[in-house]
């Protein structure tokens, strides 16, 4: 089965309350617009009357990286345009989110945003590329239900209901497949933490990246814990569903006290993972994952507004981790804040559901589908938690993906810094062919280090 990356035109009411039907229906004229007015994954190709926002041009060229470097800034030379601190934010209040607007509350004297020239960096393989248009007409949603896709691209480039473009985030291009060695760090209000190191092995469902395929099935992953030294050795698997109202994900835990392999109930929608302190739910992970239903999804429009971006200064293989974990927040020196283009989606708790998060705020970048900030409110309406997520193009290979992964809590002043791999003296693996026999609950123990 080749790739399978998909395009939908579903120009339906711009805000739509909640998940309703739709269907695929590009035509030749609209898959022409991705090499016109539209980028290849449905962004505008223009930059905006300001000049503020160039052109997308490309974005980086693939070119080579040294392992022992890691990825050298190719935009080292920019200068600081300005800062936005808490003395002058309420100027900039219409391109910041809340969660931005609540640091600077919180942390008024440490807390700051360097503003540089926009680099819309985001570029693709163009084998990827050529798969949009010739599987243009496949991708519909129908409820909650996503049907008739491949596996990991974006499915609707050409679209104005919010529920497609969450799915455009969870199925984009990472690379089909990547072993990766990171850390995560909750850090407390007084700057304290530890560490917990992971290495992440994933091979998504297609051809070229497993040797053998299954229905249904976007990803294979398994997590192997490092440290602490009273996990080392655990792992927990992952079958990732497509359609995820047919099919719930599937997930098994080797635990190296008891040597054995167990099923576990769940592992999705509010579900904590200790290790994290509860800073981050489930469907937290990779900036959102999982099924939808729970909610009801409403486009709020597209805003220009200052994300986190090219974080090559953050993920620098020259930093020791006590330069970027500081109280309150990570070093602000060492982020790179942008203006783009985002759209903005509110998600709304059904009636009858429950989720720690009765209402989200996402905030998508149009360049690559990625939920580049999200704010997470409480039951009393109160702004609860927000995700802040510097993206990084992995220009060796063409994946635009993060750089790091920051969940702050406003209510007791922690934070969770996650995906940092700036001490992993083993490179990213991309591009391997994964065999089911390594994504089997049987073979579990195998893996294990005790």
């Amino acid at each position: 089965m080749v790739i399978r990356l998909f395009f939908v035109a579903a120009l339906l009411a711009v805000a739509m309350a909640r998940a309703t039907p739709s269907l695929a229906a590009v035509s030749s004229a609209e898959v022409l617009r991705l090499d016109g007015d539209l980028t290849p994954v449905g962004a505008e190709r223009a930059g905006n009357a300001a000049g503020t926002i160039p052109p997308w041009t490309g974005g980086l060229p693939l070119q080579a990286m040294d392992p022992r470097v890691g990825y050298v800034d190719p935009y080292a030379a920019d200068p600081v345009l300005f800062t936005i601190t808490a003395t002058n934010a309420d100027q900039y209040a219409d391109q910041l989110s809340a969660g931005h607007m609540e640091l600077f509350r919180q942390h008024p004297e440490s807390y700051r945003m360097h503003i540089y020239p926009t680099r819309r960096s985001a570029n693709w393989p163009e084998h990827v590329l050529e798969q949009v248009k010739v599987q243009a007409p496949l991708a519909r949603t129908e409820g909650y239900s996503l049907l008739d896709v491949g596996r990991s691209a974006v499915p609707f480039p050409i679209t104005s209901d919010p529920l497609q473009m969450m799915w455009n985030h969870v199925l984009r291009w990472r690379g089909g497949s990547v072993k990766r060695i990171y850390s995560w760090f909750p850090v407390d209000s007084r700057g304290r933490y530890f560490r917990v190191r992971i290495l992440d092995t994933i091979a998504f469902d297609q051809q070229g990246y497993m040797a053998q395929t299954r229905p249904n099935r976007l990803a294979n992953f398994y997590g192997m814990y490092l440290e602490p030294a009273n996990i080392e050795g655990q792992l927990t698997l992952i079958w990732e569903p497509i359609n995820q109202v047919e099919q719930s994900r599937q997930t098994w835990a080797y635990q190296t006290v008891s040597r054995r392999v167990v099923r576990l109930p769940s592992l999705a929608y509010d579900d904590l993972d200790p290790r994290t302190q509860g800073l981050r739910t489930t469907d937290q992970y990779d900036g959102w994952n999982g099924a939808p239903d729970l909610y009801d999804w409403k486009l709020l429009g597209k805003r220009e507004m200052f994300i986190p971006y090219n974080s090559y200064k953050l993920n620098s293989k020259q930093l020791q981790y006590a330069d970027i974990l500081q109280p309150g927040h990570i070093n602000p020196e060492l982020l790179r804040y942008e203006l783009h283009r985002v759209w903005v989606i509110e998600a709304s708790l059904r009636p009858g559901n429950r989720h720690r998060y009765p209402r989200r705020i996402f905030y998508l970048d149009e360049d690559t589908w990625q939920v580049s900030m999200e704010e997470d409110y409480d039951s009393n309406g109160r702004l609860w938690r927000f995700g802040n997520h510097p993206a990084l193009q992995f220009y060796d290979v063409l994946v635009p993906w993060y750089g790091a992964v920051i969940h702050y809590d406003f209510r007791i002043g922690a934070y969770l810094a996650s995906d940092l791999d700036n001490d992993s003296a083993v490179p990213r693996e991309w591009g391997w062919k994964g065999d089911i026999n390594d994504f089997l609950p049987v073979n579990l123990r195998r893996l294990g280090t005790r």
